[in-house]
């Protein structure tokens, strides 16, 4: 959860919104009624509310990108180390960051990480590959949802 002095997309969009208000106040009031300084005030309003908007959302992408980084790196010394359920929890690691990414990418709320057909295929077969205890299963998934993520930008 964000501190004070960390940006949130909730309280930009909050900010943003009360900006709105303010500008669509400022709009119907006489200047001599202060209308004016209602819409300065408002439009002052919902540009510090999208800049605290993109400042969360870069600060979401530098974060779930970190979580990736680590995640396969997790994944990766479990495949060396012949450690499935090591590798297993990287996989879902990083199936979780892509997922955050794609958020913190998105103006959507209903943004998900859509793979290409092979890229749902290499995920399949590491799920698979997991579940039945073949560690060469789904290290042939890993490698090919990892190309197909690549490849797609996913």
């Amino acid at each position: 959860m964000a501190s004070d002095n960390e940006p949130s997309q909730i309280s930009g969009n909050l900010k943003a919104a009360q900006g709105a208000a303010y500008s669509a106040v400022g709009a119907v009031l006489p200047s001599a009624l202060g209308g004016d300084s209602w819409a300065e005030s408002g439009a002052a309003l919902s540009q510090q509310g999208q800049e605290e908007v993109d400042a969360a959302k870069g600060q979401a992408k530098t974060e779930a990108t970190v979580d990736s980084a680590k995640a396969k790196a997790k994944s990766a010394w479990g495949t060396i180390t012949g450690n499935q359920d090591l590798q297993t929890e990287g996989n879902a690691e990083a199936e979780s960051a892509q997922w955050k990414y794609k958020q913190a990418n998105s103006d959507s709320v209903l943004a998900v990480p859509v793979p290409s057909l092979d890229g749902a295929k290499g995920k399949l077969q590491s799920a698979v590959g997991a579940a039945t205890g073949n560690q060469e299963l789904q290290n042939e998934g890993n490698v090919r949802a990892e190309k197909a993520a690549w490849r797609d930008g996913v």
